[in-house]
């Protein structure tokens, strides 16, 4: 009961950083949740550079995206320090 409970806000959390969207394009449920989370790293990391690169180019937008990329980043290291106690 207590590991379903820790399942189910682990999913919420990480619901809660990367969206639906980005989950959904993911597409791997039943794996061990340090397997999705550094799934979502390397994601969040590929947006990260493409910012990067939108920036070099002067995007406007890019310096928003930057900034959401590094709080994603923050919450996924954060979620994979919480799971080792899961």
């Amino acid at each position: 009961m207590a590991n379903q409970l820790s399942e189910e806000a682990f999913n919420i959390l990480l619901l809660q950083i990367m969206g639906k969207k980005s989950l959904d394009s993911i597409n791997i449920i039943n794996t061990d949740s340090k397997i999705r989370i550094k799934k979502c790293i390397s994601l969040v990391n590929e947006e990260y550079s493409y910012a990067l690169s939108l920036q070099a180019d002067c995007v406007p937008d890019s310096q928003r995206m930057i900034i959401q990329a590094k709080k994603k980043l923050e919450g996924l290291e954060a979620l994979l320090t919480l799971s080792e106690f899961i």
